[in-house]
């Protein structure tokens, strides 16, 4: 039986706001080169931007200069991860978890909201030591 590794495509931004468009125009580029349709490439290009923007505006350590974002494709799917050395956090109480309380005027972990309704499947793994990992799944055939 034959495998193959996933091609892969990485780009490290400096953790600014305005180079989160950079990431979605990177987004937009990798997706359009797979067979989705373009109403599917633009949910991948707003799920990576709502992902860096999440990266940007929520981390809080001055050493966290840098965003990281990394393209896999394989036949089946497109894997994208966001990764960063912030302090991490709970999911759960950011709106990353299935329920949103869509009544709180707060209105925090939208941006996660948005990103688990775009996407196949989502993950987010955080870790002290390593900072947070936002990792998103796009089929290529559903």
């Amino acid at each position: 039986m034959k495998t193959t590794t996933p091609d892969q495509v990485e780009i490290r931004l400096p953790r600014r706001a305005e180079f989160v468009r950079v990431a979605r125009m990177a987004a937009c580029a990798v997706a359009s080169q797979l067979d989705f349709t373009y109403d599917v490439v633009k949910d991948v290009e707003l799920a990576v931007g709502e992902a860096c923007a999440n990266a940007v505006e929520h981390v809080a350590e001055e050493g966290c200069n840098e965003i990281l974002v990394r393209f896999g494709i394989d036949p089946t799917q497109l894997t994208i991860e966001v990764l960063d050395r912030g302090q991490g956090f709970d999911p759960n109480e950011a709106g990353g978890g299935r329920e949103q309380d869509w009544d709180d005027p707060g209105g925090l972990g939208l941006g996660l909201v948005v990103i688990r309704e775009l996407m196949d499947d989502m993950v987010i793994e955080c870790d002290e030591a390593t900072g947070t990992c936002v990792r998103m799944v796009k089929y290529r055939s559903r």
